[in-house]
């Protein structure tokens, strides 16, 4: 029989476990699975939980939901444009909804969830520095079903969601920079050749040609490789 942890220590073995995964080969949705999971099964009446991720284009998409009914709700607020999890992650500020029924901030999304049978919902944004990356949510089928208290502790899991995106970013951003230091090593004398032409084109350094090889690379997803035959294609070198 499994003891019930208090809540203080239970979000301290959750928030362990996620971290965990950080340190394997396990990606970074795994954890916010864990975490969708952990915020549903920590408040009583949840009839789901789930993460969308915003990006700077803002385009929208469910990187995490316990169940079928959170996706569905999130690609109503999506397809409409409004709902509480856009306006979490709009203002910066955790947004609780009582009774959709009641609530006249978003009748389109309102009438859309009641009909799901979603009667309350609270989100909380995944903040970093002045910018949010999204949101986290929770819904219920009841109306009153959270309360400030809920609302302080989707904030705690908010917090940590928003550690694993910024660790993943950072570890993406990497391994990108690893692959392109072994990629220039491969091809060395190519990469060589097409440096040379921005040295010479633009008036530039050794470093900066180099560096303007490698952010074009990251700019169009291509080989550091690919860029340097382009650029040396497409320059009419003298015979």
């Amino acid at each position: 029989m499994a003891v019930k942890l208090p809540l203080a220590d239970e979000l301290a073995a959750i928030f362990a476990r996620a971290s965990e995964l950080l340190l394997t080969d396990e990606t970074v949705s795994r954890a916010l699975e864990l975490i969708t999971a952990a915020a549903e099964a920590a408040v009583p009446g949840a009839a789901g939980a789930g993460v969308t991720l915003i990006d700077a284009d803002g385009r929208k998409h469910t990187a995490s939901a316990s169940n079928t009914l959170v996706e569905v709700a999130d690609a109503r607020q999506y397809d409409l444009g409004q709902g509480p999890c856009l306006l979490a992650w709009a203002s910066g500020e955790p947004v609780l909804v009582s009774d959709v029924r009641n609530d006249h901030r978003w009748p389109a999304w309102a009438s859309a969830a009641t009909e799901l049978g979603l009667r309350s919902s609270v989100s909380a944004p995944l903040l970093t520095g002045d910018s949010a990356l999204g949101a986290v949510k929770l819904y219920a089928r009841d109306e009153n079903s959270f309360s400030p208290a809920t609302v302080r502790l989707l904030e705690l899991f908010a917090a940590q969601a928003t550690i694993f995106l910024i660790n993943a970013q950072a570890r993406e951003s990497a391994r990108m920079i690893s692959e392109d230091l072994r990629d220039a090593l491969a091809h060395r004398e190519i990469i060589a050749v097409a440096k040379g032409i921005l040295m010479a084109r633009h008036g530039l350094d050794e470093d900066t040609a180099m560096q303007d090889l490698l952010m074009e690379s990251r700019r169009a997803k291509r080989s550091l490789r690919d860029i340097s035959v382009e650029l040396v294609s497409s320059t009419q070198l003298p015979r």
